[in-house]
This record gives structure tokens, sequence and C-alpha cells, in this order.
């Protein structure tokens, strides 16, 4: 029984948040994206990782948002073995 994969959208307005950090993975970190959206109360994440299929490509696009910070990788990477979280992306209340 072959199970298929199921795509998931995002419209990029709806983002109110992107956090990016990193996993342990013994002798490896993973490089994570936790992306919300929706209000508080109403919010939905979305958790990819950059084994994922189309990370790179999804990142670029998240770093066109306007404020998104494009130096994440520079403070997710170092030191390794940390989960380095920041938010790249916080939507202002006004713009929301």
């Amino acid at each position: 029984m072959t199970t298929a994969k199921r795509a998931d959208t995002i419209c990029f307005e709806d983002v109110s948040r992107v956090v990016v950090y990193k996993l342990d993975a013994l002798t490896t970190d993973l490089i994570c994206c936790d992306i919300i959206t929706g209000s508080a109360g109403a919010e939905q994440v979305r958790t990819v990782h950059e084994e994922i299929y189309g990370f790179e490509a999804l990142m670029l696009r998240l770093e066109k948002l306007p404020g998104f910070d494009r130096k994440w990788r520079e403070k997710v990477i170092l030191p390794p073995f940390a989960e380095n979280r920041t938010i790249a992306f916080q939507r202002s209340s006004a713009a929301a």
C-alpha cells in the first residue's frame, strides 16, 4: 500500500511569525522552521526542516516577507549543538 504525499499550502499574508532553530541530533544539527499562521487562540503551527524536499525554496520565499531577518542562518547555525532559537519574522499587530 502506498501512502500519497499531501501538500500543504500557506497564504503568506496569513503568516504571523516564523521561528527558526536547531535540534541536536547527536552527531549533526537539524535546522527547523515553525511557520505560525492565524491569531492568538486560533494559531496553526507548521514545522518544516532542512531535510524536507523544498525547504530551501520555502525559506527563500519566506525571506521575501517584509522585515524578515535574512541573517537567520548565522544566528541559528553557530554555536553548534545549541538550539539558537530566533524569531526571523513577526508581523506587527497593526498590519495583521
